[in-house]
């Protein structure tokens, strides 16, 4: 057992020598070992082995014999106060009868393998008492050494939970953070057992400023007091960070958060009250990062004392649904807990893997004596918080733009547009699916829920069979009028308007804000046939806004129907052109209910009508389908429903000659996927199943996909080019609290250009950040530029395209020669082309400074004087 014992200990070493000595790419593969823990008695733990080595479908074995227990007496280890005897006890305990073998042997193996390890700590729902024990401090029996301070083996507490919710991987540039740091005024009042010192917020601030650099963060204080209901306001909008600085107590057995009023005053929040709230959400943080505040001591000695009180929210964090908690199971001094963040942020910025960067933070503070606080509480099987979009998780781009584009500009491409191109606008499916189960008692399995086919029969076969299609139009309408009433046409009747006006006058308001809008996009294409199973008609609407003249035609496939007169029937020479295209609605449109293709009878009568009479599908159709070259995009392509029309279309006729053409499919990664059981394994079945025939598969989301195609087709100009009347439309704010998106500008434009100096870059970087929290999007080299791209080129772009130019002044940037020069110069030029009386170009002093002559006749603001960042803001919103 020792023998064994030692022998894991000098693997562990090896392979953290070759992590260090080696190097860090997001291409690495892990092993997985998952440990679970079942009480058997109170000091006696049935343990359970899985172990999957990469690139196998089935389980390795670890060759051990009888039952595996662990002996862990967690009274005996609250009773020890010294780090190395805890984790010397804990080893002991855990390592006995037979698992310090099992764990050798899983160790050794990824080693042969050339990959690393990674551990997942399952608690049994009866190991509730192991929740507190300091796992991270695990060490070997043998030879005192530490087991867990190496990036080679990847260590965290894996939690269940029973939220369906999907709350897997995001898109690396979507990413938006919210520090949250409460320093309540009068921390007197509070009877916590223990001394609360004053919390410093803006060196806490500061601290988390530098952590979260890399994402789009929101500070409280900053925009708001950091009350309850402003936390849950932000989160609710939309949050993938969450870190929180705060004081903690118990309070009759129960975490308590110190948060402040309006007024600033201490505010308690029970955590069960936050965990019932935040259960309520449609979306939850990706990560919870759950920081100590600095309390007593001085210097780099300074240190919290709440002991871990915090930490019990991580389990409870988890089991609500959170994927990623890192708490501070104890108390942390604030050099070791500074030296942490910074560590795991930065390696998070890297390559996305929480549990990667949680080990190489806690190997950059493994020689402070408190370097085993940080505790990762995950149920992320993949460990992996972002993605890059368009790329394999093996680092390769897709390369199939040249043929795309190509393809499009002859003519012979084809878009066959799914239903997820309007989630951005309406809301997806699956969420429409899961308020209806809950609305209506939808008994089948909690996987079901997500799937609207499966969840509108019931609702076909509970109430009638026209009650779906109703039901759908009254829950849209419902969210239009709740999320646009402010953005809709001033002469749209509200109550009368039909549903394809109403999603047309929040298309025109959302989309004249957007960077870049998929309709809009795919009007560009030079394609005469679009097919489409989305229910609305805003790609007519958008080819006719490009000038083009689109006929409508849906698929008749059912005879019940009061089908409109077909254009085919009407001009019988018709044949569809890129000046005059075809929109082929496979699956019917609002204002037709009759015609929507919803419940899983709907798609099956379908499939049986246009497999058993081709004739129902226009000859003209059907020679695109077999003839050109295919992008589907808006489908998720492991769904039943698409896969069923995917088949049919491919073997339609003269499907051969499929194989001269480059096909395209657009696939969410299976991590986004929470429900993804194996996300590497199936995204190896759907890339097998495309490529056999010979669909290239585009990883990333729609958003993105059509963002990389518009920049592939060569236009430098935003796609969507709205009329003055949509330009009116938008321009209305929502509410008060909106107020300030009225910077913003259409797609491909960024609003605020920052004109400075290298020399600034600090200051002009905490006013990009100032600023882009207050809801003004800005170009920023250091944020837009990317690595390849001619920089020169991008910037006079950049300064073209922009409403406002801030020329950030100091007596270094003006006394400096060089390109700020040339970008100030170039500036001044297009400030002497605007209209009169409008802002464009605005003088902000970073420091006291003389304005150069050119500069003198504008109004400059001194950001270093009070009240000044405030008067900015009135001139973007202004001007």
């Amino acid at each position: 057992m020792l023998d064994t014992i030692a022998d894991v200990s000098t693997a562990s070493r090896q392979a953290c020598m070759t992590v260090l000595t080696g190097p860090r790419s997001a291409v690495d593969e892990y092993a997985d070992l998952e440990i679970g823990l079942h009480r058997r008695d109170a000091v006696t733990w049935t343990v359970e082995l899985r172990f999957f080595l990469p690139r196998t479908d089935f389980e390795t074995q670890l060759d051990v014999s009888g039952p595996l227990l662990a002996h862990i007496d967690p009274r005996e280890l609250d009773a020890i106060d010294d780090e190395e005897e805890y984790g010397l006890t804990l080893g002991s305990g855990l390592f006995g009868h037979g698992l310090g073998a099992a764990f050798q042997t899983a160790v050794a193996t990824s080693q042969s393998q050339g990959v690393r390890l990674r551990v997942r700590l399952v608690m049994g729902s009866g190991a509730a008492a192991l929740h507190g024990l300091r796992w991270e401090t695990l060490r070997n029996p043998t030879d005192r050494s530490r087991l867990l301070t190496n990036e080679n083996v990847l260590f965290s507490r894996y939690l269940s939970s029973q939220d369906w919710r999907p709350v897997g991987v995001r898109p690396r540039g979507d990413l938006r953070a919210l520090a949250v740091v409460a320093g309540p005024s009068d921390l007197d009042s509070i009877d916590a057992g223990r001394p609360l010192a004053p919390v410093r917020v803006d060196e806490e601030l500061a601290r988390a400023r530098e952590g979260l650099s890399s994402l789009l963060l929101t500070t409280l204080p900053g925009s708001a007091a950091p009350t309850a209901a402003t936390l849950l306001d932000r989160v609710h909008r939309g949050v993938d960070v969450l870190y929180l600085v705060c004081h903690g107590y118990v309070a009759r057995d129960e975490p308590v958060l110190l948060l402040v009023d309006e007024d600033g005053h201490a505010a308690p929040l029970l955590a069960s009250e936050l965990i019932s709230q935040l259960r309520d959400l449609p979306r939850l943080p990706r990560l919870v990062f759950l920081a100590s505040c600095q309390s007593a001591g001085a210097g780099a000695d300074r240190r919290s004392e709440d002991a871990g009180v915090l930490a019990a929210l991580g389990p409870r964090l988890a089991e609500a649904g959170v994927p990623a908690v890192v708490a501070m199971q104890g108390n942390i001094t604030m050099a070791t807990s500074a030296a942490f963040t910074k560590a795991f942020f930065d390696s998070l910025d890297a390559d996305g893997l929480v549990d990667r960067a949680t080990a190489v933070a806690r190997a950059a503070v493994r020689d402070r004596p408190d370097w085993w606080v940080p505790a990762l509480f995950m149920r992320l099987k993949s460990g992996r918080l972002w993605y890059q979009p368009g790329t394999t998780p093996g680092g390769e781009r897709f390369d199939k733009w040249p043929s795309l584009v190509t393809d499009f500009k002859v003519g012979m491409c084809t878009p066959v547009i799914g239903p997820g191109i309007t989630d951005t606008l309406l809301g997806t499916r699956q969420e429409m699916a899961r308020e209806w189960a809950q609305s209506y008692r939808f008994p089948m399995a909690p996987h079901n829920r997500e799937s609207l086919p499966e969840v509108a029969q019931y609702l076909s076969v509970n109430q009638n069979r026209s009650y779906p299609r109703l039901q759908l139009a009254s829950d849209l309408r419902r969210t239009l009028m709740e999320r646009y009433r402010d953005d809709l046409p001033a002469d749209l009747p509200r109550e009368d308007a039909s549903l394809e006006d109403l999603i047309a006058g929040a298309w025109s308001a959302r989309h004249r804000r957007e960077e870049v809008d998929p309709f809009s996009v795919l009007a560009q294409l030079s394609a005469p046939v679009y097919i489409t199973t989305v229910y609305t008609r805003l790609l007519a609407r958008a080819l006719t806004d490009a000038g083009r003249r689109p006929e409508v035609e849906l698929c008749r496939w059912h005879e019940d129907a009061d089908w409109p007169e077909s254009v085919f029937d009407r001009e019988p020479g018709y044949r569809p052109t890129p000046e005059r295209p075809l929109i082929y609605h496979l699956h019917g449109t609002f204002d037709e209910p009759q015609s929507l293709v919803l419940t899983e009878d709907d798609y099956f009568d379908f499939l049986s009508s246009v497999t058993r009479n081709q004739d129902v599908v226009p000859k003209v159709v059907r020679r695109r389908l077999s003839d050109s070259a295919l992008m589907f995009v808006g489908f998720r392509l492991d769904q039943w429903d698409f896969r069923a029309l995917y088949r049919n279309l491919m073997r339609s006729e003269g499907g051969r000659r499929h194989i001269e053409y480059t096909h395209v499919a657009v696939q969410n990664d299976p991590e986004e996927d929470d429900a993804t059981i194996d996300a590497g394994r199936a995204r190896q079945y759907l890339e097998s199943y495309f490529r056999n025939a010979d669909v290239s598969l585009y990883w990333g989301s729609t958003e993105h996909f059509f963002r990389e195609l518009n920049d592939a087709s060569g236009r430098g100009e935003p796609a969507y080019k709205p009329s003055v009347r949509r330009l009116e439309l938008a321009g209305r704010s929502r509410d008060s609290r909106d107020k300030r998106q009225l910077v913003t500008t259409s797609p491909g434009h960024h609003r605020v250009f920052l004109c400075h100096s290298s020399g600034d870059k600090e200051q002009v970087r905490d006013l990009y950040h100032r600023l882009t929290q207050d809801g003004v999007p800005c170009w920023f080299d250091e944020e837009d530029l990317l690595p390849g791209q001619d920089w020169e080129r991008e910037i006079t772009k950049a300064l073209a395209d922009c409403r406002y130019v801030l020329a950030c002044l100091s007596n270094a940037s003006l006394t400096k020669a060089g390109y700020v020069q040339k970008e100030l110069k170039r500036a001044l030029d297009l400030a002497d082309e605007q209209p009169e009386g409008s802002i464009f170009l605005i003088p902000v002093r970073l420091e006291t400074c003389e304005v150069p002559d050119r500069l003198k006749r504008l109004q400059w603001a001194d950001l270093f004087l009070p009240g000044a960042y405030e008067r900015l803001l009135k001139s973007l919103e202004r001007g």
